[in-house]
C-alpha cells in the first residue's frame, strides 16, 4: 500500500480517534459517581456491574482514594516471563477499566465470565498457533485520563487499591498474568511508576504505559494526542528492573502501546534492561489491512511485539488466524 495513502488514512483514523476519546474520557461516569453501561459486547454477555468510585475526605466523587495500596502477595501465581517463556508463549489479554463498559471487555462482564470468556478465547488461538502456547492476562487500567483536572491537577481517576487488589487475586487464582495500565495525564512517568510498585510484589502482576494520554503543560485528554520520550519509558524501566532486583522477582513484562509515529519521541534511545520485556503495542482501532501496516512500523521492530484489537471499534475485526500470521507475542483485546 502507497505510503502517501496510509498518511491520509492514518490522518483520518487520528481525527476519529480523538472524537472517540472525546466521548469516553469525557462521560465514562455519570453524575452519581458510577460508570455508564452501554449495551453488553456479546449477546447474551452479563454488563459488568458498577463499582463504588474512590472517594477523597471531602466527598468529591472521581477522585484517588488517599491509602496505601494492600502490599502484594510474592507467592507462586503465575509463570516466570523470561526469555524462554516470552519464546515459548503468545500472551492474550482482555484490556479495560472495572469501573466502566465504555472502556473495554474487562469491565463489561462479572470477574467470573470475564475469566471464562478469556480461557476459551485463549483455546482458540492454542489450536491455531501451533506449538506455541498461549497465557491468558488480564490488562486493567489503573489511571485513567480524564477532562477534567481534578484535585491534583493530574487529569487522572484511579481505581481504587482494594479493587485491584480483587483482580490481582482473580488474576493469581487462575494463573492469568495481569497487566496494571497508567494513562500518565498531567502527572509523570517516575510518580505514576512509584504508585504501582507496591502491586508489582507479585510475580504475575506486569506494565503498561499509554503514550497517547501522557499531556504535556497546557494539554487536555481528548483534546490532544500526547506522548512519552524514550528516557521516559527507560526511567520506567530502570525503576521496574530496580525494584525486581532488590525482590528477587522473576522479569517483568512492560507494555508500550503506540498508533503514531509522534506517541513516542526519540525511539532510538530506547536502552535495553535485562529484567524487563519490553513490548511495543500497535493500538489504535481500524481496518485490519492499516492496523497490520502499522504493527510492521510500530510493533514489529521492537523486543517484543504486540497488537490490540478492539471488539466494538475496529470495522473488520481481524480473525484469530489473521493475528497469529502477524506473530505478536502480546495479543490485546478491548
Amino acid at each position: 500500500m502507497p505510503k502517501t495513502r496510509l498518511i491520509l488514512i492514518e490522518a483520518a483514523l487520528f481525527a476519529a480517534a480523538v472524537i472517540v476519546v472525546l466521548l469516553v474520557i469525557e462521560r465514562p461516569f455519570n453524575s452519581g459517581g458510577t460508570a455508564t453501561q452501554p449495551a453488553a459486547l456479546e449477546e447474551g454477555a452479563v454488563p459488568r456491574t458498577p463499582l463504588p468510585l474512590a472517594v477523597e475526605a471531602d466527598g468529591d466523587p472521581g477522585q484517588r482514594q488517599q491509602r496505601e495500596p494492600t502490599p502484594a502477595r510474592q507467592d507462586d501465581c503465575g509463570p516466570a516471563v523470561d526469555g524462554e517463556f516470552m519464546a515459548a508463549n503468545q500472551i492474550l489479554t482482555y484490556y479495560g477499566n472495572p469501573y466502566t463498559a465504555q472502556m473495554g471487555i474487562l469491565g463489561q462482564l462479572e470477574p467470573d465470565q470475564l475469566v471464562a470468556q478469556l480461557k476459551a478465547h485463549a483455546q482458540t488461538y492454542d489450536a491455531l498457533n501451533g506449538a506455541r502456547g498461549v497465557q491468558p492476562a488480564l490488562q486493567l487500567v489503573y489511571g485513567t485520563a480524564q477532562a477534567n483536572p481534578g484535585h491534583e491537577g493530574l487529569y487522572l481517576l484511579y481505581v481504587d487499591s482494594e479493587t485491584v487488589q480483587e483482580y490481582i487475586d482473580l488474576a493469581c487464582r487462575n494463573r492469568l498474568l495481569i497487566f496494571l495500565d497508567t494513562q500518565v495525564g498531567r502527572s509523570d512517568v517516575r510518580s505514576e511508576v512509584q504508585k504501582l510498585l507496591p502491586f508489582l510484589g507479585s510475580r504475575h502482576v506486569h506494565l503498561a504505559l499509554d503514550p497517547e494520554f501522557a499531556m504535556a503543560e497546557g494539554e487536555v485528554p481528548g483534546e490532544h494526542i500526547g506522548h512519552l520520550d524514550a528516557e521516559d519509558v527507560n526511567l520506567a524501566q530502570q525503576m521496574v528492573q530496580d525494584f525486581v532486583e532488590e525482590r528477587g522477582l522473576p522479569d517483568k513484562i512492560m507494555v508500550v502501546h503506540q498508533f503514531l509515529t509522534e506517541m513516542l519521541t526519540r525511539p532510538e534511545l530506547l536502552k535495553d534492561y535485562p529484567r524487563i520485556r519490553l513490548v511495543h503495542d500497535m493500538d489504535g482501532f481500524g481496518p485490519a489491512e492499516i492496523k497490520a501496516v502499522k504493527y510492521g512500523w510500530y510493533a514489529e521492530p521492537g523486543e517484543y511485539s504486540g497488537i490490540k484489537l478492539f471488539f466494538q471499534q475496529d470495522p473488520d475485526l481481524m480473525s484469530e488466524q489473521d493475528v497469529i500470521g502477524l506473530g505478536p507475542d502480546v495479543v490485546i483485546y478491548q
